[in-house]
C-alpha cells in the first residue's frame, strides 16, 4: 500500500512540478511523466481519496482496540479479562426477549464491546495525523462553460455532465437545492461531457445562441427519456425560436465542433466520470451528497 500511495502522489503532483521523468518513449519521441499525470487526473485522486478512507477507517478501528487495551492496563487487568468483567456487569440477568432479539450470546457479546469500544472513542482526545489528498486543479472556465446565479461571485461551482447520464439527471435533483440555497452568492456553471457530441448536447448548445441554454438544460434534465428531435424541436417552438434557424444551428458543424472540442479537452485534463464538480478549480471528490457539497462551499464563501 505504501508504495501504490507513492506512485499516486506522484502521478498527482508531477504535472503542476512541470516533472520531466521520462516515461516511455515513441519512435525516438519522449512522453513525460507530467503528461501522463494530466490525462490521469481526476482517476488518481479518486484512488488516493480511497485510500485515505481505507487507511482513515483502520485508524479508527485500531484506535478503539488500544482504547480497551489502554483501560485494561489502567485496570492491572488483561484484556480479555476486563473485557469478560465488563460483559458480566452489564449482562446481569439479560431478559429472554433481549437474548431472543440479538439471536446468540456470541452476538451479544460483540454488540457490546463495539458499544464500549465506541463509548470510549467518542470520550477519548483523539489526534489524527493523516489528511486527505490535496485536491488538485482543474481549470475548465477557458471552455464552453454555461453560467447562472451570482455571475460577479468570488465562489463558482462548475459540473461537468451528460445530458444522457442516469446519474447527472438525478444529481440535478441535488443541484436544485443548492443553486436555490446559493444562487445568490455562487456562481453556477454547466459544461457538456457526454461520450460524443449527442442529440441534447449540441440542442443545448445552439440554444444558447439564442439565450435559451438554461430552459433546455432544465427541460432535459427533467424529461423522463432521453429526448427525440421532435421533443427537442417542440420544446424551441414552445420557447419561441424559429425552428428552421434553430434547426440549422443544431445540425451546424460549428455547433458539433464546439461540443466535440470541449470533450476532448475535458479528457486531456484528466477528466473520466460525469457528473464531475469542480468548485473555485479545484476537482471534489466523487460525492452527490448535498451535506458535503454544501460544507465546501460555505469554506469557500468563508474565506472570500
Amino acid at each position: 500500500m505504501k508504495h501504490v500511495l507513492l506512485v499516486l502522489t506522484v502521478l498527482l503532483c508531477s504535472c503542476s512540478k512541470g516533472n520531466k521523468e521520462v516515461v516511455a518513449e515513441i519512435n525516438g519521441h519522449k512522453l513525460y511523466a507530467s503528461e501522463l499525470s494530466q490525462v490521469t487526473t481526476q482517476e488518481t485522486f479518486d484512488l488516493l481519496n480511497m485510500a485515505y478512507e481505507i487507511k482513515s477507517r483502520a485508524l479508527d478501528d485500531l484506535i478503539k482496540q488500544k482504547l480497551i487495551e489502554y483501560e485494561a492496563i489502567d485496570r492491572g487487568v488483561l484484556t480479555d479479562e476486563f473485557l469478560n468483567a465488563y460483559i458480566d456487569s452489564v449482562m446481569v440477568d439479560p431478559t429472554k426477549e433481549y437474548m431472543e432479539d440479538l439471536l446468540a450470546k456470541n452476538r451479544v457479546r460483540s454488540v457490546l464491546i463495539r458499544h464500549l469500544a465506541d463509548s470510549l472513542f467518542n470520550r477519548a482526545q483523539i489526534k489524527r495525523y493523516i489528511y486527505p489528498p490535496k485536491q488538485p486543479n482543474c481549470v475548465v472556465a477557458d471552455l464552453c462553460v454555461q453560467y447562472r446565479g451570482n455571475l460577479d461571485a468570488a465562489t463558482h461551482l462548475i459540473v461537468a455532465s451528460d445530458f444522457n447520464c442516469k446519474r447527472c439527471a438525478e444529481f440535478e435533483k441535488t443541484l436544485k437545492r443548492i443553486y436555490d440555497k446559493y444562487h445568490d452568492r455562487v456562481k453556477f456553471g454547466f459544461i457538456n461531457f457526454a461520450d460524443e457530441p449527442n442529440l441534447a448536447s449540441l440542442a443545448c448548445e445552439a440554444a444558447g445562441k439564442y439565450g435559451k441554454f438554461w430552459e433546455f438544460h432544465d427541460a432535459i434534465f427533467s424529461y423522463d427519456a432521453l429526448p427525440d428531435s421532435a421533443y427537442i424541436f417542440d420544446l424551441a417552438r414552445a420557447l419561441g425560436l424559429d425552428v428552421g434557424a434553430y434547426k440549422q444551428d443544431v445540425l451546424s458543424a460549428e455547433t458539433y465542433d464546439k461540443v466535440n472540442h470541449t470533450i476532448d479537452k475535458l479528457m486531456e485534463r484528466g477528466l473520466f466520470a460525469t457528473p464531475t464538480i469542480i468548485i473555485n478549480n479545484r476537482l471534489v471528490y466523487i460525492t452527490n451528497s448535498y451535506e458535503e457539497l454544501t460544507k465546501l462551499l460555505d469554506k469557500e464563501l468563508q474565506n472570500e
